[in-house]
C-alpha cells in the first residue's frame, strides 16, 4: 500500500491478495477493493475511491473484470488468476468471452500468463 499512496497510483490489479478470514485485508479506505466470490478471491482489482467503477460479475471469478470510468473515457480492466493445474485450454476460453465482451472497447489484462 505504501508505494500505491506514494506514487498516487489509481488502478492496481494483484493476484493472490492477502486474506484474513475469507476478506482481503491490508487496503487503506481510500481505495476501493473490487473481487469476486464467497471464498477464495485469487485475483482483485484496487481503484482510488474518486473514480466511477463497476465490477462486472458474469465474467468475474478467478478473474475480476472492472468498468472504468474517467471522465468521457471508458475502459475495462481485467486482472486474472490461473491456476497452473488446470488446462490451459479452460483459462483462454474465459479470455476469449472477456474479449468478446468488451469487444471494441479499451482493456487492460493482468495475469501470470504461461508458456
Amino acid at each position: 500500500m505504501q508505494i500505491i499512496n506514494t506514487e498516487n497510483i489509481n488502478i492496481t490489479l494483484i493476484q493472490e491478495p492477502y486474506l484474513y478470514q475469507e476478506k482481503i485485508k491490508g487496503i487503506s479506505r481510500k481505495y476501493r477493493t473490487y473481487a469476486y466470490g464467497d471464498r477464495k478471491r485469487r485475483a482483485a482489482i484496487i481503484a482510488n475511491n474518486k473514480i466511477d467503477a463497476h465490477l462486472i460479475t458474469q465474467y468475474s471469478d478467478d478473474t475480476v473484470l472492472v468498468e472504468i470510468q474517467l471522465g468521457k473515457e471508458t475502459f475495462y480492466a481485467a486482472s486474472t488468476y490461473m491456476d497452473y493445474n488446470e488446462s490451459i485450454n479452460i483459462n483462454l476460453r474465459h479470455i476469449e468471452r472477456m474479449l468478446t465482451f468488451t469487444k471494441g472497447a479499451k482493456l487492460i489484462l493482468r495475469g501470470p500468463f504461461r508458456n
